[in-house]
């Protein structure tokens, strides 16, 4: 499997990394820059760092490189008008990444 680097990412000071993979076969999907302890909700295209999909593309929608499930989908958020994943809350795990 092919690892893309997504051109859009920015380092964010003060976030720690998580890897993103499906709940269904663990296949790996992204490495995302998480900042703050709240919820995993959504994922916004500038934090993610890499993954198995071409991020620099933008896709209505995320699913999964191994089985094909649907993991997220794109929509722009109301207040910051940014691009960003909402995530199915049933369809993916994360994992802290020690740096």
């Amino acid at each position: 499997m092919k690892i893309h680097e997504n051109p859009n990412c920015k380092k964010i000071k003060g976030s720690h990394i998580l890897e993103v993979s499906c709940a269904y076969c663990k296949c790996f999907i992204a490495r995302y820059q998480k900042v703050g302890t709240s919820n995993f909700v959504k994922m916004y295209n500038d934090r993610i760092i890499s993954g198995s999909i071409d991020f620099s593309l933008f896709h209505g929608a995320i699913f999964c490189p191994g089985c094909g499930e649907r993991i997220a989908t794109r929509y722009v958020t109301k207040i910051d008008k940014k691009e960003a994943y909402r995530l199915v809350p049933s369809a993916f795990h994360k994992k802290k990444v020690l740096v």
